[in-house]
């Protein structure tokens, strides 16, 4: 597969290592959430607001 685009352009992305530790990434992002304290942001933001709920997953019990 080849990473260069069509025509010359330059990616609009940053190539990824194929040696990426998902782990690590995983640490230093729950690290991100808890310094800046995101997922309290998220329930402050939207005090007093009516609730809203996201269900995921399959829309019947069989899948």
């Amino acid at each position: 597969m080849s990473t260069t685009p069509p025509n010359g352009a330059a990616p609009s992305y940053r190539p990824v290592s194929p040696q990426v530790s998902f782990p690590a990434m995983e640490q230093r992002i729950l690290e991100q959430w808890a310094t800046n304290k995101i997922f309290e942001r998220s329930l402050s933001e939207r005090e007093g607001l009516p609730e809203w709920v996201f269900y995921e997953g399959p829309p019947t019990a069989n899948g």
